[in-house]
């Protein structure tokens, strides 16, 4: 099982940019990348504590263009492989998890009526997060 090249970019359909390539050309490590341009908002609401704890020595410095990388050697992996590639799948997800976090702690507190989140999730829609006494919406 030969290490190979790789050298992608893509975007979903919510114009998230994708990068995935062998950082200087070493084929033995691995380089995912994620560009989400309401990322600030993200942060405003804890998303680097988050990523840090969920990807801990994994998250990097993030390459140019893009606001959160990962950083995998493909020869110091752990024996839980298949979670390490479900957990790099799952970036997106992360990224937006913090938000969500800290309005189901809201609830849990019995917090009611903090400031509501305003995530601008695409140029013509926008995400409200809010805590209320028997639901987060």
């Amino acid at each position: 099982n030969k290490p190979e090249a790789v050298e992608v970019t893509f975007a979903d359909f919510d114009g998230v940019l994708y990068h995935i390539s062998n950082p200087n050309g070493d084929k033995t490590k691995v380089m995912v990348s994620i560009s989400l341009k309401f990322y600030k908002e993200l942060q405003a609401h804890g998303a680097d504590e988050l990523l840090k704890r969920v990807y801990g020595s994994f998250l990097v410095n993030p390459e140019s263009g893009y606001n959160v990388s990962l950083l995998y050697d493909l020869e110091n992996l752990p024996a839980s492989k298949d979670s390490i590639v479900h957990q790099a799948g799952m970036l997106k997800r992360n990224c937006f998890a913090s938000v969500f976090e800290k309005y189901f702690q809201f609830q849990e507190e019995g917090k009611e009526g903090e400031n509501r989140a305003v995530i601008h999730y695409r140029d013509d829609e926008t995400m409200n997060v809010e805590s209320k006494k028997d639901r987060v919406t």
